[in-house]
């Protein structure tokens, strides 16, 4: 492939891994404004469905961004090997990309990713299931 072709599909992967962050980050504060502020606790049948579709959406989320991940550094293992071609030999973009990955490996990159999303998981979850801060305002209306 030629380097202009490489680094169109580095940009289009790029830019549906940040989309896959975006809807990441979309869907917690919604999950988190919706866990907070609804009017009444989940009963068990909602939070079985809650959690289902969660761990469905997490699951699949993470298993896209890191197929992302590995797509997006072997293109970038493409473009370096480049670097001694004629077309290529000066560009301030294999430059940085080079830089990119020897800073952050590919292995660095995918732990990010798992450990995020783990530990969203896992606040996600103990919020659904927990679920205390409904119940205090339903004891407190009920006092009234």
């Amino acid at each position: 492939m030629q380097f202009d072709t490489l680094m169109e599909v580095a940009v289009l992967i790029s830019n549906r891994f940040d989309t896959h962050w975006t809807l990441f980050i979309s869907v917690h504060l919604a999950l988190i404004g919706g866990i907070i502020y609804i009017d009444r606790p989940l009963d068990r049948a909602e939070k079985t469905i809650a959690i289902l579709v969660y761990t469905g959406f997490a699951v699949m989320n993470g298993l896209m961004m890191m197929n992302q991940i590995m797509q997006l550094n072997s293109i970038y293992q493409d473009l370096l090997a480049l670097r001694t071609h004629e077309c290529c030999m000066h560009l301030k973009t294999l430059e940085r990309i080079e830089t990119v990955a020897q800073r952050l490996s590919v292995n660095m990159q995918l732990l990010i990713v798992i450990v995020v999303h783990f530990v969203m998981y896992v606040l996600v979850i103990l919020s659904i299931v927990n679920d205390k801060t409904r119940r205090r305002n339903a004891q407190s209306n009920q006092s009234k």
